[in-house]
């Protein structure tokens, strides 16, 4: 689950996956079937098991700039993205924000109790239109009863969540902005975007903002390091917009931390 399961930007996406801004009539059960299986947690059972495990399941239909989950709310449900992309944030002192991952189908997020949470750690907002699934505390707590795999992931993400905390903090402790930029934007083109003629698309519609929240920076830092890329074209940009023009130098700049 992402209320923070795994490395926060580290998944890798491959193959076709459905649409940002899906309609609601379009999140077809066999699709939202389809999704629900790349999950972590159900990737183990068998066709007959994962539609049990579906049913304990409902759609949910999301909206760009909606808000799904504040912090700071109860643990009661568990969210997997069928369709769309979603960016959980952390609220700083002072009112600054951030970004602590971008999420996609096959994604979840969420706090369950079971899985030793109390409240949702971050805000999740919805980046563009799409479908959800969405379980209860109760449901979730059936399935891990029902299906030893289940319980036996569900146990991986706990520890897996305290791994991705220790090194988040060490790599914000050590990093340069540039090696963490570098390496952010790679992952995210990687698990997100697409190859077109001039290089590879980010994928997620981030403001420069978004990117100095995700990077621990500022926007002015953020604005000048991308400055100094666009100079030496390694990257080009717009509004909500980034496209790599050259791989291969960013993760020079990625390795180099």
């Amino acid at each position: 689950m992402h209320e923070g399961s795994g490395n926060p930007l580290s998944r890798s996406r491959v193959g076709d996956w459905p649409p940002d801004d899906l309609p609601p009539q379009a999140c077809s059960p066999e699709l939202r079937l389809h999704v629900l299986g790349l999950v972590p947690y159900f990737a183990g059972l068998s066709e007959a098991e994962l539609a049990a495990a579906h049913e304990a399941f409902h759609a949910k239909h999301m909206l760009a700039g909606s808000t799904l989950v504040n912090a700071g709310d109860p643990a009661e449900s568990l969210m997997v993205i069928v369709s769309g992309r979603v960016k959980l944030v952390h609220d700083a002192p002072g009112g600054s924000e951030h970004l602590v991952d971008v999420l996609g189908p096959g994604d979840s997020f969420g706090a369950l109790p079971l899985l030793g949470q109390a409240v949702n750690e971050s805000r999740a907002e919805a980046l563009t239109g799409g479908c959800l699934l969405v379980t209860s505390t109760a449901e979730f707590a059936s399935l891990v009863t029902r299906f030893p795999s289940v319980a036996v992931a569900a146990l991986e993400d706990v520890s897996g969540r305290l791994r991705a905390a220790h090194a988040r903090l060490r790599a914000a402790a050590s990093a340069p902005l540039e090696t963490r930029l570098a390496g952010a934007l790679l992952t995210l083109s990687q698990r997100f975007g697409e190859e077109v003629p001039e290089g590879r698309t980010l994928g997620a519609p981030l403001s420069q903002e978004d990117l100095a929240a995700l990077t621990g920076s500022t926007l002015e830092t953020v604005n000048r390091v991308l400055a100094g890329w666009r100079k030496r074209g390694w990257v080009k940009t717009g509004r909500r917009k980034l496209l790599i023009t050259d791989p291969g130098a960013l993760e020079g700049v990625a390795a180099a931390g």
